[in-house]
């Protein structure tokens, strides 16, 4: 098992139980892959640099969680597929 951290966001039109569904798919989709110590760091909703998907603005958290090497490539999957999520990077931290 390896540290990672994933910064992602969320598309903030939604409502914030819905944001905090969110989250909470992302985290379980961690412990579901063989992952686990999910630490949640939530940033709120930040401007972006230039649009994306022609939003301006997006809802960050920062996810700190261990997993093994094989369940990255499921979680980036989730990243891409889930509409909730404009964007996501997932990282090792040195």
């Amino acid at each position: 098992m390896r540290k990672y951290e994933a910064l992602v966001i969320v598309d903030p039109r939604l409502e914030e139980g819905d944001i905090q569904k969110a989250i909470e798919r992302f985290s379980t989709a961690i412990t579901e892959a063989g992952g686990g110590s999910v630490e949640i760091d939530r940033w709120g909703v930040r401007r972006f640099a230039y649009e994306i998907d022609h939003q301006k603005e997006g809802y960050y958290f920062l996810a700190d969680f261990t997993a093994p090497t094989d369940a990255i490539a499921t979680l980036e999957r989730t990243l891409q597929i889930a509409d909730e999520f404009v964007r996501g990077k997932i990282v090792r931290p040195e």
